[in-house]
């Protein structure tokens, strides 16, 4: 197989869940895509919606006055269980009913008219249409949605991206969606809705959106109460079965022959390998599953029309159809597919790295990047990378002072032995820890250098939603773009007490609660907890049961001490330790692959990477060693520090303004020393 686009997708649905002033020095383009992208989001987002069905919530968004909302046909499917009450909630909260009034399941788009007018105006706000046919790959386009639901304290966070391919009934593009965000609008960058979002795959640069010509080609059907078709989230090889007969190459989402099977409909009708197929039965196609799909929906021995381009030019040919594999054939085809070919796992390993080669439309091109160089020249030489002695890179670092003081993220960096710090320049330097403030998980360290150049860090006001962001590496390079996403705000998770250890549903002991897994960076850890370990009691309160020690440990805010007694080799031990707060997801739904195994791959997050106290979100794929910079604008002004990867689409950067209010007290550390 050479396919390298991963077959599986998925469902999007949760299951239970004013224009700033620019420096000259910026590149006009950037200038011009930040003001159309401020004026677009402050335009269309009064139009987005919750979807609720009382079982789960998804997306949609307003497109029309009286209240007509698109959304995904599986957010609001009904077979198999009771009728759903629905309803959306806007942004403000208010909340009304809806009805669904059709769907085609085919293509994954559904129709739902609110019942009640408005009750704070003769209208309700709502997006206009664009259209989907006519787009170019490459266009500039942003997501709106809830992704993980709705959450009142948190606005609709923004995601940027580029369309990378374009067919009859999807939109495919590198504009990161998730969990929630099903049926959630996809725009352009006049604000006009192109499409409504609907799977993603493995890799964060495929998301697939229902293209808007659906619903302008059946919406009438829709609105009439027309419900048709089948989902089909799965390729079944049709393209590569006898029923057409090539194996297709994809590359930057073309379709190039790569073989084609003798005396099949494809080597009958003429179709030589090399050859780019462009549209078959007059209908483009966006990916793997879109030709699936539109292959599924041919008869047998039907004569078709097959577009495709050869040596340059375009040509028509006719093919007639043969047989459908049966049943038996199609699950075996499945459950071969359960296995990634080596390609396709080193594209999933390497999705969030500076090693994996972007496609020419996607954000990280080569062409948008150069976008970017005024950036770099302004930002050289003020970021530092932190390596292990003769190993791999940890994190990257901050110049805060010229004389070699240097912030970083301290659960990457702190157990490391001997690590390096990389200038600008390619100079190896040692390190000297200063200090570490845990709550938002920086680590201050001192360099011996001089004449270093700092970050020149932004105003509060620089970093709000909709802002485009960039990382760079030590070397000024430009690589990993984005956008803020989601203005500063405080995560619950900073609020909690956490110890940093994991218990299992049997790990209780005759003589207390036993320690499955002590995380890294916890307060467990630095007090040499260990794996085996029976906790007996917390300050003095005995614990026998599992929900007993945890319900003490939730007791105490983050930064309290907490004294443990347990058993250890049969000698009972006591240690005193300081909480953080709750740095990683219990659940461990999202794991880091060197620190969890290699069964996790395409899962990438920080160790570390929820209780902070104040973040900025962003949509940029950091990987975890990535971590520790500045996050640079346009103007090359740092709006935040890079502090975690926390989710598919959610990177988290400490704001500037807390960033120097924290740099300030380390320092002050140093000098109390």
């Amino acid at each position: 197989m050479n396919q390298t686009l991963p077959r599986a997708m998925f469902l999007l649905l949760t299951a239970f869940v004013a224009n700033a002033p620019f420096a000259s020095a910026a590149n006009p383009d950037l200038v011009a895509r930040q003001k159309w992208l401020n004026a677009a989001i402050k335009k269309v987002s009064p139009a987005l919606v919750s979807v609720q069905d009382g079982m789960g919530a998804g997306s949609g968004v307003v497109v029309s006055a009286d209240g007509i909302v698109l959304t995904a046909s599986h957010v609001v499917e009904t077979r198999g269980r009771n009728s759903p009450r629905l309803q959306v909630v806007f942004p403000d909260g208010s909340t009304y009913l809806a009805d669904l009034l059709g769907m085609s399941r085919s293509a994954d788009a559904a129709m739902l008219k609110i019942r009640d007018k408005p009750r704070n105006g003769a209208e309700f706000p709502y997006a206009k249409l664009g259209e989907s046919d006519n787009l170019e790959r490459g266009e500039w386009c942003f997501a709106l949605g809830h992704p993980g639901g709705f959450q009142p304290e948190r606005p609709a966070p923004v995601r940027l991206g580029r369309v990378l391919s374009v067919g009859h009934r999807t939109i495919v593009s590198d504009c990161a969606i998730v969990l929630g965000d099903s049926g959630g609008p996809l725009f352009d960058m006049e604000g006009r809705v192109i499409g409504i979002h609907s799977m993603i795959t493995e890799v964060i640069v495929e998301n697939r959106h229902v293209a808007i010509d659906v619903f302008r080609r059946d919406g009438d059907r829709m609105e009439a109460g027309e419900s048709w078709g089948r989902l089909q989230a799965r390729d079944d090889d049709l393209v590569e079965s006898n029923f057409f007969g090539v194996t297709l190459r994809w590359r930057d989402f073309t379709p190039e022959a790569a073989h084609v099977i003798s005396d099949s409909p494809a080597d009958r009708a003429g179709i030589r390998p090399g050859d780019i197929l462009l549209r078959i039965a007059n209908q483009k196609f966006a990916d793997p599953l879109g030709l699936n799909n539109l292959l599924s929906e041919v008869a047998e021995d039907q004569d078709i029309s097959v577009q495709l381009q050869r040596a340059a030019s375009e040509r028509e040919i006719r093919l007639t159809t043969g047989s459908k594999p049966s049943r038996e054939e199609l699950k075996s085809r499945r459950g071969k597919q359960v296995v990634l070919g080596r390609e396709h796992a080193n594209e999933l390993e390497q999705q969030l790295t500076s090693f994996r080669k972007p496609g020419s439309f996607e954000k990280r091109s080569r062409e948008e990047m150069d976008r970017f160089a005024s950036v770099a020249d302004e930002t050289q030489g003020s970021v530092v990378t932190f390596r292990r002695k003769l190993g791999r890179n940890i994190a990257f670092g901050a110049v805060m002072s010229a004389d070699g003081y240097v912030l970083t993220k301290a659960s990457e960096l702190e157990d490391e032995i001997e690590p390096e710090c990389i200038l600008s320049n390619g100079k190896r330097l040692k390190v000297r820890e200063v200090a570490i403030d845990r709550a938002f998980d920086l680590m201050l360290v001192k360099v011996d250098a001089l004449n270093l150049k700092p970050v020149d860090w932004a105003s509060r006001e620089a970093a709000e939603r909709g802002t485009i962001v960039l990382t760079t590496d030590s070397r000024g390079a430009p690589f990993l773009p984005g956008v803020i996403s989601v203005e500063t705000r405080e995560l619950e998770s900073s609020k909690r007490g956490f110890l940093g250890i994991v218990l299992g549903n049997d790990a209780v002991s005759s003589s207390g609660v036993v320690v499955t897994e002590v995380l890294p960076g916890g307060a467990a850890e630095r007090g040499k907890l260990k794996p085996g370990d029976s906790v007996m009691s917390v300050n003095g309160t005995g614990v026998s049961r599992r929900e007993a020690l945890i319900n003490e440990i939730r007791r105490l805010p983050p930064n309290s001490s907490v004294t443990l007694r347990y058993e250890r080799d049969n000698v009972i031990r006591s240690i005193t330790v300081e909480l953080t707060p709750q740095f990683i997801v219990q659940d461990h739904e999202v794991l880091l692959p060197d620190r969890y195994g290699r069964d996790n791959l395409g899962k990438f997050v920080s160790a570390h990477h929820i209780g902070f106290p104040e973040v900025l979100e962003h949509d940029t794929d950091l990987f975890p060693d990535q971590c520790g910079g500045p996050l640079f604008n346009i103007e090359g002004k740092a709006v935040g520090l890079n502090i975690a990867r926390a989710a598919r689409i959610t990177s988290y950067a400490i704001p500037a303004a807390a960033v120097e209010r924290v740099y300030g007290q380390l320092r002050s550390q140093d000098a109390g020393k």
